[in-house]
């Protein structure tokens, strides 16, 4: 027994010697393997930011040099106020089916533009698009949160192609009319579904923004708002047309910065479009996360009605120019649409919760109808009551789903 264990002793030493240089090299192997299988994982070793805000811009054919001027701007205002807790990215479209990835960031003291990355055939109007895109965002710009602000055309809720667009009307020679913008192109092959959209944050690396700005007419709508709850937790939105100039980034950006500052940001939005040559603007702050609240009391709300209950929405605060009306204040229609006080009282008060910020000037302008005076703004607009032909589409809305069905 004693001879065996002094043979073998000397033999299993020398294997585990040899088994240790095995698992010496073998381990070598992987961690080169790790480091070198997928370079879009470790493209930036930079340390994690607090937030990096991404100013997308889909392709729009009419509104591009918008879009350049509004990097203009973002880029002066970073000059003042930008940090280093933060990045900045712009994902534009800069030509049909060409994207680059730009970061803006300081060199020598002022702030410049570094492509990072292009690529072409995006399919912005697939989710697959849009998750693309944000993977390939994510690793370049490793953030503890993410911000996205985006500049392109917009119809609210409405299926792509439903409308004709509005900038494409121009009147005559003599009085041509002025541009808005209304989200992605003037085309239905540019234009990108809000189910779309959501799903394309949701399946990618980022999952969850925590805010949208959306530079685009007629966003800010609770059919849309509640379609992109889970993706987001704040929205920041026009209820009525914008002026194609769009978001004044060089009044508004700063209040982007380190940590949005809604409330300013609405209101130096107004400042701004009151003075404006065409002094009209609306804007208003959404809380996305009281949505289930307020769905759950409009569900309440329906299920009480009378089956014969109608509101005519000819008789509510219109918020668009199309005829018949397709968006109106939604405070002003569940105002038509019980007298309960206190139901009312009750609806008063989430209002307070998920329209904290709002400001609007005394008139709007429609591309379709001119200036509209405002009478009743609570920030937020419905399609519910309108009897436009596109609201056969209406009933497979998120939001009418929840506020509806059992």
């Amino acid at each position: 027994m004693s001879r065996e264990t002094s043979v073998s002793l000397p033999f299993l030493f020398m294997r585990m010697k040899k088994f240790e240089k095995l698992l010496l090299c073998l381990l070598t192997f992987l961690c080169f393997f790790a480091c070198t299988e997928d370079p879009e994982d470790n493209e930036d070793s930079r340390q994690p930011a607090e937030n990096t805000i991404i100013m997308f811009f889909p392709w729009s054919n009419n509104l591009k040099p918008c879009f350049l001027q509004n990097i203009k701007d973002f880029k002066q205002v970073l000059q003042q106020k930008g940090t280093e807790n933060e990045r900045y990215v712009v994902c534009i479209e800069s030509t049909r089916g060409n994207v680059d990835i730009i970061e803006l960031k300081k060199s020598n003291g002022a702030y410049v533009e570094d492509t990072l990355d292009s690529y072409s055939d995006p399919m912005f109007t697939t989710s697959e698009g849009i998750t693309h895109l944000l993977d390939r965002v994510y690793p370049k710009f490793p953030s503890n949160t993410y911000s996205m602000t985006v500049g392109c055309h917009g119809t609210g809720w409405v299926p792509a192609g439903s409308f004709s667009t509005r900038s494409a009307i121009v009147g005559s020679d003599e009085t041509p009319v002025p541009e808005t913008r209304f989200i992605g192109g003037t085309t239905t092959e540019s234009q990108i579904e809000i189910s779309t959209f959501k799903e394309g944050i949701k399946n990618s690396k980022i999952k969850k923004l925590e805010m949208i700005l959306f530079d685009n007419c007629y966003m800010a709508n609770i059919e849309v708002a509640y379609e992109l709850k889970d993706v987001c937790k704040h929205i920041v939105a026009y209820p009525t047309e914008v002026m194609a100039y769009g978001f004044p980034y060089q009044i508004s950006g700063k209040y982007l910065i380190g940590g949005v500052d809604y409330e300013n940001v609405c209101e130096s939005f107004y400042k701004f479009y009151v003075n404006y040559e065409r002094p009209c603007g609306t804007i208003s702050t959404i809380k996305c996360d009281a949505l289930d609240t307020l769905a759950r009391f409009m569900k309440k709300v329906n299920f009480s009605l009378d089956a014969t209950v109608h509101v005519d929405a000819s008789s509510l605060q219109r918020m668009d120019g199309y005829d018949p009306t397709v968006f109106v204040d939604f405070e002003d229609y569940v105002y038509h649409l019980t007298d309960n006080t206190q139901w009312l009282s009750e609806f008063d008060n989430l209002m307070t919760v998920v329209i904290p910020y709002k400001r609007n000037t005394s008139t709007y302008y429609s591309a379709l109808g001119g200036e509209i005076s405002i009478g009743k703004f609570c920030g937020i607009t419905t399609s519910e009551p309108s009897e436009h032909s596109l609201m056969s589409a209406y009933k497979k809305t998120s939001w009418y789903m929840a506020t509806h069905e059992n």
